[in-house]
C-alpha cells in the first residue's frame, strides 16, 4: 500500500502564496517531519575530542607506508578509556610518501598532522586504492540476530516509536536493525518495474530485494509492545511492508576513529591531465561508526575526497577542502564528498572542479546532511545520485556551475529511477534546483535560488506578479539543521559545530624510530607457502594431485553496482566498481583466492563493454555518447586512456602503446595468489567477441579508429575481426607485438599461469602462428618459460602441432568449438571467416541433424555434448600424438584402456599416427589412425570387429589391447575384417597393427 502522508503539499503551498506571507513555521510544517539533527558524530551535536598524542612520526626516505602503519599499530595497543579512545599518532611536518594504504582496523585511534600546510601525505604509485581506509576488515555483512519482530500498524516518516509484534528479547541500550524490504508490490507502486528498451527486466527494472532500506538504531525505551529509538526513521512503515526489527547491529564496526589536520595528495603523471593511474579516494570509511574527519585538504584524487560506505554511520566530516582532481570527465569520477551511510554530516566542505561534488548513494538510510558546503566550477549536479536515498538534507549548500537534485533519474546509472524520498533542500543555491516527488513520499526545496524545476519546489509566498524582488529569498530559520539541533540539545549542541583549534605545542610523546619500523615489519611478515603448477605424464599437477579439475568462469559482460545484485555476476579479476569491494564488484583477490580449491582453474580475459550502457543492443546502446557518464562497474581493458581526444563513450581515446597498470597489476597479484593457494590462472589475451555480430559490441573497442590515437586501419563497423587479426599491416603488427610482450613480462616467473589466445577465436592460422612466434622470441630473449594452451579451430591446431618449431611452444590443447558428432563425423567451426562461432552454427549443422520438427537449439546442444565414445576419441587422438601434451577438455573416460595402450605401444610410435578415414570410415564407436610406415592403431569402444577399406598384408603382427589384457595375433593374407579374440569381444579395446619388418 502506498501512503501519501503529505497529500496536497504543493497545492497548499501555492494557495498560501496567493494569500499572504508565510511564516517560518509554515515552511517547516511543509517539510518531511524528520529531525535531521541526529546526523553526525555520536548522533549529532557532540564535539569530537582532541586526543592526546601517543607517538610522533617523521617522514623517512622512500615509502612511508610501513612507518605510519607501525605507529598506528602501536597506538592501537594502548588501553582504551571508557569511551573506547586510545590516542593519536602525530605526523610531523613534511611530506610522507605512501605507496600502499594507511588502514585503521582498530578503533580509538586518530591520525593527526601538524596542519594542512605543514603535514602532507602523498599517495604514490599506480594503485587505485583509497589512501586512507577506516573500517573493520572481513566483518560479517549483517551482525543482527534472531527471527525479528514485525512492525505493526502505521509508523509515520520521522518516527522514533515503533509498534512491534513483540519486544521479547529486546532491552534498553540494545542496538537494533530495522529492514524495510523492497517488495515487488512497492516497486510496482513506484513505477520502477516499467522501464522500456532492450531487456529492461534484467538491466533497468528494480528487482525485489535490491533496494531494501536498512537503519541501525539503539533502543532508548520500551513502552509495552513498542520500542523507542535514539534517532528517527526516514520512511513511513506499516505492517504490510514486511519491515522487521532484529536485535544487533547491521554490521560489525570499529568506532572512535579520526583523521585530522593534514593534506592528502594523489600523485599523478603531470604529462597526462586525465591520468587515472593513481589513488582514487582520499579517505574511505565503511564498517565504522563515530568517526570524525576534519581540517583536511585534498588534491588530485580521481573519485572521492571522502567516501562513506553503506556500513558507515554517525560520521562528521567538517572543514574539508578538495581541489584540482585529476581524472577523466566521466561516470563515477569526482564524486568529491559522497555518502551511502546513515547519520552522516558534511559541514563546511568546499569542492572545486568536481562532477557530483556532494553526493548521496544507493538506498542511503538517513538522516544524512550537507551543511554550509560550497562547490565551485561544478561539472555536474550534486544531490541524490543513486536509488532511493531517504532523509537527506542539503542546508545552505551552494553549487556554482552545476545543479542540485532530488529527482527521478530514469535509466541513468543502470536504472537509478527515483533517487530521493523525504528529503529537503533548505536555503540552497545552484544553477538548476530540481525537486520531484515519488509516489508516497515528498521532497521539497525551500528558499532555494536558481532555476527551479519539479513539483517539490515551494515558492516564497511574497512573490506577486510583476514584483519578483523577494523571489527565492532565504527562509527562516537560516539553517534547518541548526534549528533542530538547538531545539534538541540547546546551545551545547550548536557549540559542537564550531571549527576545532589544535594545540601547536606537542611535548613528551615518544618518536617512532627506524628500529621500531624494522621490528614491526618482522612481526607482520608471514611465511609464504607455494604450490606450483607442474606437468607430469601429460597432466597438469599441483602437489601431486591433478589440476584443472574445476573451471571458475565469469560473466564477461554482465555486472551491477548494486551490492544485492552484484554477487550473481561472479568473480572477475579485472572488474572495477569504484568505491565498492566484494564479490561481483571490485573483487577482493585474497578472499577470492582463499575460497578456491587446490587445482581449480580461474579463466580470465578482458571483458566486454567497459561502459555498462553498451549492454543495450538497441540503438541506444551504440550511438556516440554525448558525455562520459559511463555506467559501472567497469570491465577494465589492457590499454590505457590517453587523456586526449574523445572516444565514442565520451571519455578520452586509448593509447594502444600504453598499458593499463591497474589491469596488469591485478593479473600479476592474482597469479601470485594462485601459486600460494595452489590454483591455476588461465589468462587469455584477447576477446574476439568485441569484433563481430552486434554494433554494440564494437563501437567502444579500443582499436576502432574513433577510439584510438594510433592509426589502426580498422573498419568503423562490424565485422572487424578479419582486419584486427591481419598482421600484415605494420602498425597493427607492432601493436599486437607490444601487447603480447607486455603481457608476458607481467606474468614472467609465475608458474601457476597458463596463457591462451581467445575464448572464441575464429581468426586465421597466420595470427595463431604470429602469436606463438612472439611467445617463442620472448622466451628466447628472456630465458623465461610460460605455459601455452592452444585453443583454435581444429584444422589450425593440427597445422601448428605438425610444425615442429611452433609445436614445441604448445604445452596443452583444448578442443575449441569442435567435437565429433555421435556418428563420428566432425562438427567444427572454421577459422578465417570473420564470423563468430555461434554465427557459424547453421552452416555446420547438416540438414539431417535438424530433422523436421526438431528443436534446433536442443539439437545443437546435443551435438556439442556428443557421446562419451566420441569425446574419448578426440582425447586419444591428441594424447597419442604427443605423450607430454596436456589435453584440457576431457577427462579420460576409459583410463584402464589408456594405460594399456600406452604400455603396449611406444609413445614415439603413437606420435607418428594421424586420423585415417580412408582406412576405416569412422563410426560412433570406432576410428582408425595410421602412420606413413604402415603402423595402424584402431579403437573400438564397443569391442566389435573392424571392417577395413584396405586389406592388411599377410604376416603383420596384430596386438589386441584391452584393460588388463593384451592378445597377440597374426593377420591372414588380404584380411579386411578383423575380429577380436572372444575373451576381449564386447569390451572397449584397441588394435595395433605393426608395420612389416
Amino acid at each position: 500500500m502506498v501512503r501519501i502522508w503529505i497529500a496536497g503539499l504543493i497545492v497548499a503551498a501555492s494557495v498560501a502564496g496567493a494569500a499572504s506571507a508565510q511564516t517560518a513555521s509554515d515552511f517547516i510544517a511543509l517539510t518531511p517531519p524528520i529531525d535531521f539533527s541526529h546526523a553526525g558524530y555520536r548522533g549529532g551535536g557532540a564535539a569530537a575530542p582532541v586526543l592526546p598524542v601517543l607517538i610522533r612520526v617523521e617522514p623517512g626516505e622512500g615509502d612511508d607506508t610501513d612507518r605510519i602503519m607501525a605507529a598506528l599499530d602501536r597506538a592501537a595497543q594502548a588501553a582504551p578509556d571508557a569511551e573506547g579512545r586510545r590516542g593519536a599518532v602525530l605526523l610531523a611536518p613534511g611530506e610522507f610518501q605512501v605507496e600502499g594504504q594507511i588502514r585503521f582496523e582498530v578503533g580509538g585511534v586518530v591520525l593527526r598532522g601538524e596542519g594542512r600546510q605543514a603535514t602532507v601525505i602523498v599517495a604514490t604509485g599506480v594503485g587505485r586504492r583509497a589512501l586512507i581506509a577506516v573500517g573493520a576488515r572481513g566483518a560479517a555483512p549483517d551482525a543482527s540476530t534472531g527471527v525479528g519482530s514485525k512492525i505493526m500498524g502505521e509508523t509515520p516518516v520521522g518516527a522514533v516509536r515503533l509498534p512491534l509484534e513483540t519486544t521479547e528479547g529486546l532491552g534498553v541500550g540494545d542496538a537494533v536493525t530495522i529492514r524495510r524490504p523492497s517488495t515487488a508490490e512497492w516497486i510496482a507502486a513506484l513505477g520502477m518495474d516499467a522501464f522500456v528498451g532492450w531487456r529492461p527486466e534484467t538491466r533497468l527494472n528494480w528487482k525485489p530485494g535490491s533496494r531494501d532500506v536498512v537503519w541501525e538504531r539503539r533502543v532508548v525505551a520500551l513502552e509495552g509492545r513498542s520500542v523507542v529509538l535514539d534517532a528517527p526513521l526516514t520512511m513511513a512503515l506499516a505492517a504490510g511492508d514486511g519491515a522487521v526489527v532484529r536485535r544487533g547491529p547491521s554490521a560489525s564496526r570499529i568506532r572512535e576513529v579520526g583523521v585530522e589536520n593534514l593534506t592528502l595528495v594523489s600523485h599523478h603523471d603531470p604529462e597526462r591531465p586525465a591520468d587515472e593511474d593513481h589513488s582514487w579516494t582520499g579517505v574511505a570509511v565503511d564498517r565504522a561508526e563515530d568517526v570524525w574527519l576534519r581540517n583536511l585538504a585534498f588534491e588530485g584524487f580521481v573519485g572521492s575526497a571522502i567516501d562513506l560506505g553503506p556500513d558507515s554511520r554517525r560520521v562528521t566530516a567538517q572543514d574539508l577542502d578538495a581541489r584540482r582532481p585529476v581524472s577523466e570527465i566521466g561516470g563515477l569520477r569526482r564524486r568529491t564528498f559522497y555518502t551511502a551511510g546513515q547519520q552522516t554530516l558534511f559541514q563546511r566542505c568546499a569542492s572545486n572542479d568536481g562532477i557530483h561534488d556532494f553526493a548521496i548513494g544507493h538506498v542511503a538510510a538517513g538522516p544524512n546532511v550537507f551543511l554550509d558546503c560550497t562547490a565551485t566550477d561544478a561539472r555536474g549536479d550534486s544531490g541524490t545520485q543513486e536509488s532511493w536515498a531517504t532523509g537527506v538534507l542539503f542546508d545552505g549548500v551552494k553549487v556554482r556551475g552545476g545543479g542540485l537534485s532530488l529527482t527521478h533519474r530514469g535509466r541513468d546509472g543502470q536504472g537509478v529511477g527515483w533517487s530521493a524520498a523525504n528529503s529537503v533542500l533548505w536555503n540552497c543555491e545552484a544553477t538548476v534546483v530540481e525537486v520531484r516527488n515519488p509516489p508516497g513520499a515528498a521532497n521539497v526545496a525551500v528558499g532555494c535560488r536558481g532555476e527551479r524545476v519539479g513539483d517539490g519546489v515551494l515558492e516564497d509566498a511574497r512573490v506577486m506578479p510583476g514584483r519578483d524582488f523577494h523571489r527565492a529569498q532565504p527562509q527562516e530559520p537560516a539553517s534547518l539543521y541548526r534549528m533542530q539541533l538547538e531545539r534538541r540539545l540547546g546551545a551545547a549542541g550548536l557549540a559542537a559545530l564550531a571549527p576545532v583549534v589544535f594545540n601547536a605545542e606537542v611535548s613528551g610523546a615518544p618518536r617512532l624510530g627506524e628500529a621500531d619500523v624494522a621490528a614491526w615489519r618482522t612481526e607482520m611478515a608471514r611465511p609464504i607457502v607455494r604450490h606450483p603448477l607442474t606437468v607430469e605424464g601429460g597432466r597438469f599437477v599441483i602437489d601431486g594431485q591433478p589440476a584443472w579439475r574445476r573451471r571458475v568462469g565469469f560473466a564477461f559482460f554482465q555486472a551491477q553496482m548494486i551490492p544485492a545484485l552484484a554477487e550473481a555476476s561472479g568473480p572477475f579479476i579485472t572488474r572495477f566498481a569504484p568505491g565498492l569491494e566484494g564479490r561481483g564488484l571490485t573483487d577482493d583477490l585474497d578472499a577470492f583466492a582463499s575460497g578456491l580449491m587446490t587445482g581449480d582453474v580461474v579463466q580470465h580475459n578482458y571483458g566486454l563493454w567497459y561502459d555498462r550502457r553498451r549492454v543495450d543492443h538497441d540503438f541506444y546502446g551504440s550511438p556516440d555518447q554525448r558525455d562520459g557518464e559511463v555506467w559501472g562497474p567497469f570491465m577494465e581493458l589492457p590499454w590505457a586512456r590517453s587523456g586526449r581526444g574523445r572516444a565514442w563513450d565520451g571519455l578520452s581515446k586509448f593509447d594502444l602503446e600504453r598499458f593499463n597498470p591497474w589491469f596488469f597489476d591485478r593479473i600479476a597479484r592474482f597469479a601470485d595468489l594462485a601459486e600460494q593457494q595452489g590454483v591455476v590462472l588461465y589468462h587469455k589475451l584477447y576477446l574476439q567477441h568485441w569484433l563481430l555480430e552486434s554494433r554494440s559490441h564494437y563501437v567502444d573497442f579500443p582499436w576502432r579508429p574513433v577510439n584510438a590515437l594510433q592509426a589502426t586501419g580498422m573498419p568503423n563497423e562490424v565485422p572487424a575481426a578479419e582486419v584486427f587479426w591481419d598482421v600484415s599491416d605494420p602498425v597493427r603488427r607492432d601493436l599486437h607485438r607490444r601487447y603480447i610482450r607486455h603481457t608476458l613480462e607481467t606474468l614472467k616467473g609465475r608458474p601457476n599461469v597458463v596463457i591462451g589466445l581467445d575464448p572464441e577465436y575464429t581468426g586465421p592460422l597466420s595470427f595463431v602462428q604470429f602469436w606463438l612466434d612472439q611467445v617463442a622470441a620472448w622466451e628466447a630473449e628472456s630465458g623465461a618459460d610460460i605455459r601455452v594452451v592452444l585453443e583454435a579451430p581444429k584444422d589450425q591446431m593440427d597445422a601448428v602441432l605438425d610444425d615442429p618449431a611452433r609445436a614445441r611452444i604448445v604445452d596443452a590443447v583444448g578442443f575449441h568449438h569442435w567435437v565429433y558428432r555421435p556418428d563420428g563425423t566432425l562438427f567444427a567451426v572454421r577459422g578465417g571467416l570473420d564470423k563468430a562461432p555461434r554465427e557459424q552454427l547453421d552452416a555446420i549443422a547438416r540438414p539431417r541433424d535438424l530433422a523436421e520438427g526438431a528443436d534446433s537449439g536442443e539439437v545443437r546442444r546435443t551435438l556439442w555434448r556428443s557421446t562419451p565414445a566420441m569425446r574419448y576419441r578426440a582425447y586419444r587422438e591428441y594424447r597419442d600424438r604427443r605423450a607430454d601434451l596436456v589435453v584440457l577438455n576431457e577427462d579420460d573416460a576409459w583410463p584402464g584402456l589408456s594405460r594399456a595402450v600406452e604400455a603396449a605401444v611406444r609413445a614415439e610410435v603413437r606420435a607418428s599416427l594421424r586420423p585415417d578415414a580412408g582406412l576405416m570410415t569412422p563410426t560412433g564407436a570406432a576410428w582408425a589412425s595410421s602412420a606413413p610406415d604402415g603402423t595402424v592403431l584402431i579403437y573400438s569402444m564397443d569391442g566389435a570387429g573392424t571392417e577395413l577399406a584396405r586389406p592388411v598384408a599377410a604376416g603383420k603382427a596384430l596386438r589386441w589391447i584391452a584393460e588388463g589384457a593384451v592378445v597377440e595375433a597374426i593377420a591372414s593374407d588380404g584380411a579386411t575384417r578383423l575380429t577380436p579374440p572372444a575373451a576381449l569381444a564386447g569390451r572397449p579395446l584397441a588394435l595395433w597393427i605393426a608395420p612389416a619388418p
